[in-house]
């Protein structure tokens, strides 16, 4: 009797996954990846956020999204796109989500359903600097729900590996250096 081998597992093509954990193991280098985009503002809470390229080697991925920002009209916004703390979630959610994905696969754990979903506060007051509490959010509850044909202590196992290994887990939970400029644009002297 033939032995099929498997050569796709929830989505990836398993030599192409393998080869890119053998390169990073090989080369930390390639691992090491520069991302980067801008944000235009337009009015109010109004804000286009554009992806712009991801470096690594010296070789550059150009990016071409764009992710509209906005709050409701409770909040002072004109409901033109998820806030920017909706939008943090979301990408949270979405490392969770690929991320555990990547290790139930190097698992060798076939995933039929993943979805993850997120609740974190945040107190106005800290953004108004109304009083002296914290700006951001003040906790992130993340509930992972899987179904996969693995027992429930191996699901656990990935779910504790994710959450070291999501690189925006890691970004939200831990301090993250972030330095800033300001920079006063000035207009062309008229021709």
């Amino acid at each position: 009797m033939a032995t099929e081998t498997t050569t796709q597992l929830n989505g990836w093509d398993l030599q192409g996954f393998q080869e890119a954990i053998d390169m990073v193991e090989r080369q930390p280098e390639a691992g090491r990846l520069i991302w980067r985009s801008h944000v235009d503002w337009d009015a109010g809470f109004g804000v286009d956020a554009r992806t712009d390229e991801i470096e690594q080697l010296g070789e550059v991925m150009r990016r071409t999204f764009t992710l509209r920002g906005d709050h409701p009209p409770e909040l002072l916004g004109q409901d033109t796109g998820p806030t920017a703390v909706e939008a943090l979630l979301a990408a949270l959610g979405s490392c969770i989500t690929g991320t555990y994905a990547a290790h139930a696969t190097a698992r060798g754990v076939a995933i039929d359903e993943l979805e993850v979903e997120l609740e974190g506060r945040i107190d106005l007051s800290g953004m108004f600097q109304l009083r002296p509490v914290r700006a951001g959010l003040d906790g992130v509850k993340a509930t992972i729900r899987v179904k996969a044909d693995a027992d429930v202590a191996v699901l656990e196992e990935i779910r504790q590996v994710t959450t070291r290994a999501s690189p925006v887990h890691d970004s939200v939970a831990n301090p993250v250096a972030i330095e800033s400029t300001v920079e006063r644009v000035r207009e062309e002297a008229a021709r």
